[in-house]
């Protein structure tokens, strides 16, 4: 491998590096609402009013706004105009707050509507129904202030600035920790702490970047002109995105609305799981996603076509090898995982074995979702929004039918299942469209590397399925030791897919070795 891949796993290394802290601060924050609120009517009615606004926050901010936005702004920077260029982002983030800011007012008026449209189910529960129209209320302006946040952070992206803006969720998920346990017993209801801390937590998130921004020469001035041209050109490759995120987002609002009519619980079951997926989704294949976008803009820019290819092959290689082990991992330990992640307070053990049994499925599609982030940050850095709106379009409706399909015969197993299965088809179809667009990527040693994983993956499972007839980690005394014969497991896994990997040769496990030794 090149230098410049050495320099692009370097800089995704240093970012998931931040992004683990993130997500472990993000399984406090999950630990304690599994406690506070378990996974009965609370905690469901939270997740749900909290998905209203989190979905629109990922169908603009870090979705539709950021992948069209970073190919434009890395255009302009390309140019020797420093003044056009901030004019074209003050042009970008004014547009924006003023569109927000209507989307909040409206959001919070339509908010008994759109709880009944997105969550059906609980209209025959005039509770619970209640309870997440007035959580949905409070948290609804959480979106423009993360909105505006995520375009500052990829701002920050396109001048390498990649530790402080993944860093930001941190603060998100310690607010939401500290409003927990000192506002909980205020409230009726303690869910009203979480959204509090929601509430707040976005705010912060934008505040701690701006101090960057301001030193990188962006002033708080009205652009004169406004730059009409470069947001239109935005809005162009926005609209398109804005469906292709659309998709994926609209898939987890259609799970969680089939989840509200089957058993109490079925809702935070499926979200439980999805947050272990994304805590492994977000360490290394979301960050390094993140990373390529403004490296494969400016070599699209550039229409330098043999680095494009180049760099995609080095992602695609890459995020074989780390989702691999991943995946085996999750399958093999999911009960123990679960147990020793939430199984406190009000989650039962009842609710770790069906919480267990959905991260299972939901890992099956842990290696294509890594891969579609990769695939379709390749089409946004060619300034082609439209493919993977066509792709995810597809992709919804086969999800959808998955879903009627598998929810009656498997509850809501198939509809984690239902979501495994779209984003498979969703890469593969990516994957070849892909060819025409950034050359011959697949065949730069890919079917190799990802041999030497499954083997290496397949050695993995069978010494964890003989380490847990040896060891049953839900029957020890005492979370210290259940954590760390947890930890032993997650290690000793990690270690032998490691030693296999480099036994077979496998320049992926070499690379990030020598990179590890060198920083030692």
């Amino acid at each position: 491998m090149m230098d410049r891949d050495r320099g692009l796993i370097r800089a995704a290394g240093s970012m998931s590096a931040v992004t683990f802290l993130s997500r472990i601060a993000g399984y406090f924050r999950d630990q304690l609402q599994a406690v506070l609120l378990g996974a009965a009517g609370p905690s469901d009615a939270f997740i749900i009013a909290y998905r209203i606004p989190n979905m629109l926050r990922r169908l603009v901010a870090e979705g539709a706004a950021t992948s069209a936005f970073v190919p434009t702004f890395a255009r302009y920077m390309k140019g020797e105009d420093r003044a056009a260029l901030w004019r074209f982002a003050s042009s970008v983030l004014l547009f924006l707050s003023a569109a927000l800011t209507l989307v909040v007012v409206l959001g919070i008026a339509l908010s008994p509507l759109l709880v009944r449209l997105l969550a059906w189910g609980y209209t025959v529960t005039p509770d619970r129904l209640a309870l997440t129209i007035g959580l949905n209320k409070l948290m609804f302006p959480y979106i423009l202030f993360i909105a505006l946040s995520a375009l500052i952070g990829g701002i920050l992206n396109a001048f390498d600035h990649f530790a402080l803006p993944a860093s930001t969720p941190i603060l998100l998920n310690l607010t939401i920790i500290g409003c927990a346990l000192a506002l909980s017993r205020t409230f009726r209801d303690p869910s009203y702490a979480f959204a509090i801390g929601v509430l707040l937590g976005g705010i912060l998130q934008l505040a701690v970047q701006l101090p960057m921004l301001f030193r990188l020469g962006f002033t708080l001035t009205m652009p004169r002109p406004f730059d009409w041209a470069g947001l239109r050109e935005v809005g162009r490759l926005m609209l398109p995105r804005l469906f292709g995120v659309g998709i994926t987002q609209i898939n987890l609002v259609v799970d969680s609305n089939f989840a509200t009519s089957l058993q109490t619980g079925s809702v935070s079951f499926l979200y439980y799981a999805n947050r272990v997926t994304e805590l492994t989704l977000g360490v290394f294949a979301i960050s390094f996603a993140t990373v390529l976008l403004p490296t494969l803009s400016r070599a699209a820019a550039e229409r330098d076509r043999d680095r494009v290819a180049a760099t995609l092959s080095t992602a695609i290689r890459l995020i074989v090898f780390v989702t691999v082990p991943a995946t085996v991992g999750l399958i093999v330990l999911r009960v123990p995982i679960v147990h020793v992640l939430f199984e406190h307070g009000r989650f039962t053990a009842a609710d770790t074995a069906l919480t267990a049994s959905a991260l299972a499925y939901y890992s099956i599609g842990l290696l294509p979702y890594a891969a579609v982030n990769v695939l379709a940050t390749a089409f946004y850095a060619h300034r082609d929004t439209r493919t993977p709106v066509i792709v995810g379009a597809l992709t919804f409706f086969v999800h959808l039918g998955l879903n009627f399909a598998l929810r009656p015969l498997m509850a809501h197993d198939g509809i984690a299942l239902s979501t495994a299965m779209s984003a498979l088809g969703d890469a593969v179809l990516l994957a070849w469209l892909l060819q025409r667009r950034a050359g011959d990527y697949l065949h730069r040693g890919l079917a190799g590397s990802t041999a030497r994983a499954i083997l290496s993956g397949g050695v993995m499972a069978a010494a964890l399925l003989a380490a847990l007839r040896a060891v049953d980690v839900t029957t020890l005394p005492g979370i210290v030791v259940k954590v760390g014969a947890l930890g032993a497991l997650i290690g000793g896994g990690v270690a032998i897919y490691t030693g296999s990997a480099m036994l077979l040769r496998s320049q992926e496990a070499r690379l990030i070795g020598e990179m590890l030794g060198r920083r030692r």
